[in-house]
């Protein structure tokens, strides 16, 4: 069975400064969003 994968986002972290940081977006992306496709692939 195929895994899900955490793909690559077609923009810079910092394209949507100021209304969302580089950073928050670096985080969100890099951590959270990394776990959630982890925990959906430890689920499978």
């Amino acid at each position: 069975m195929a895994e899900y994968t955490l793909p690559d986002l077609d923009y810079d972290y910092g394209a949507l400064d100021p209304s969302i940081s580089g950073k928050i977006m670096e985080l969100h992306h890099s951590k959270h969003h990394a776990t959630y496709v982890k925990g959906a692939n430890t689920a499978l």
